[in-house]
């Protein structure tokens, strides 16, 4: 019976909520200097290193790459816009290029190919 925690696809998505967390904490570490933020980030950084390595191992570079690294990119922008209220401080055309990548990320997510384990 397969381990459906160690599956590629949960990995994928921890890889991402990880390295979205580190990339949140390590922003906030800048922005206030706090102790338990930067050891927070550096506890939680090879974590998220090392579950891309375990997709990659699984679902090749290309693939891992592309659907991990877009979903690290959109995490990080969710935070910011929704969380942060950063959306005002973005320009018509950068807006739109985070519409294409949220876009793009999408498809690569829902339109797998069917011989994925």
């Amino acid at each position: 019976m397969k381990n459906l925690l160690l599956s590629p696809w949960v990995i994928v998505i921890a890889c991402a909520l990880l390295t979205t967390l580190t990339d949140t904490l390590g922003t906030l570490w800048w922005e206030k200097k706090q102790t338990i933020v930067l050891l927070s980030t550096l506890l939680l950084a090879p974590i998220a290193f090392l579950s891309f390595g375990y997709v990659g191992s699984h679902l090749g570079l290309a693939r891992a790459s592309s659907l991990t690294n877009s979903l690290i990119v959109v995490g990080p922008i969710l935070v910011g816009v929704l969380f942060r209220q950063e959306l005002q401080q973005l320009s018509f055309m950068q807006r739109i290029g985070i519409g294409l990548i949220v876009s793009g990320t999408a498809m690569l997510t829902l339109f797998r190919t069917p011989n994925i384990s």
